[in-house]
């Protein structure tokens, strides 16, 4: 399959100082997801929030493809075009890093709209080891997880864009799978964190879907 015929993915992990919380919130909701939501190309645009700790808020963003993100209508909604709304939480915001992503796996799937609860997880494996992470991660942790309940898919992506790292995003119907053995075992034992970091994880982290209050 041809790169521009698999899906893209735009992510952001944002946090705003504690005092601007609930207008960022408004703002995300009201202004910078509609904005998104009207540019063609852009399928979902989904938030969730952190189970625990910083990056406290995640925003996914399915894409026909990534030339979405070079097309004039993205362009129009770009910094050259930022509200003041948007320039002033911007220019507040802690932490606002942005990534760009294409689809390895399974190519062509998009965020379940059952999918309240996520693992995201980055990370940068090494030259010549990628034969060595598809073995453990298909057949030891993969092999575990699709065994818990409320499991719906998992989805591989591959940087296009900044300092993005290989990426999984791992879905489940709710958090209650923070609970079983099976997910400990498959991703916090001792073995397995030796695993991830040997796999030069960079980020690994739960997120809940956001409601909008």
């Amino acid at each position: 399959m041809a790169e521009t015929e698999k899906y893209g993915l735009l992510l952001a992990i944002l946090e705003p100082p504690e005092e601007m919380e609930e207008e960022f919130n408004e703002w995300y909701d009201t202004e910078h997801i509609p904005e998104r939501k009207a540019i063609p190309g852009i399928i979902t645009a989904q938030r969730f929030v952190a189970y625990k700790g910083s990056p406290k808020y995640l925003a996914l963003y399915d894409l026909e493809n990534v030339e979405v993100l070079q097309s004039e209508a993205y362009r129009l909604i770009g910094p050259d075009y930022y509200s003041p709304w948007t320039q002033r939480i911007s220019r507040h915001a802690r932490i606002f890093k942005r990534y760009v992503y294409g689809q390895a796996s399974p190519g062509r799937g998009l965020i379940s709209d059952e999918a309240n609860a996520l693992i995201m997880w980055m990370k940068d494996i090494p030259e010549g080891k990628n034969e060595e992470f598809v073995q453990w991660y298909d057949k030891e942790c993969m092999s575990y997880l699709k065994e818990l309940g409320g499991f719906i898919q998992a989805r591989q992506f591959f940087c296009v864009e900044g300092e993005a790292k290989d990426l999984a995003l791992i879905e489940f119907r709710d958090l209650e799978f923070l609970k079983s053995d099976v997910y400990k075992e498959a991703l916090l034992s001792d073995k397995a964190i030796k695993t991830r970091k040997y796999f030069q994880e960079a980020i690994h982290k739960i997120y809940e879907r956001y409601i909008h209050s």
